[in-house]
């Protein structure tokens, strides 16, 4: 029973660290290219690009407005874009906006 007992311990080990590494590593992606910019009184700006073609480009700067009671306000309007390439090697794009007017996107294919 012991002996039984032993064996499936050390047959849920090896299984668990035979199964639970990664498939490819290689595969994992890296960071080629990364620069962030804080600001606190203007904004913010950051970017990067990783190794499997992930881009994300963003930026943040400070805006004055009304708010709907008419009081003077202070907020963040960002823009920014992002890009994949995609299982069937497409390059897919994002570019959004969101200030004073909503939130607004595009979205496409190609660089």
């Amino acid at each position: 029973m012991q002996q039984s007992l032993l064996f499936l311990v050390v047959l849920s080990v090896v299984l668990v660290s035979c199964l639970g590494a990664p498939a490819d590593p290689v595969a994992t992606p890296y960071i080629l290219q990364y620069e962030s910019n804080n600001a606190p009184n203007d904004g913010y700006s950051f970017q990067y690009e990783l190794s499997d073609d992930q881009k994300r480009k963003e930026e943040g700067t400070i805006r004055s407005g009304k708010d709907e009671e008419g009081k003077d306000v202070q907020f963040v309007a960002v823009q920014g874009r992002y890009s994949f390439v995609s299982d069937d090697g497409r390059t897919y794009w994002v570019e959004y906006e969101a200030d004073e007017n909503g939130y607004r996107t595009r979205m496409g294919t190609g660089a």
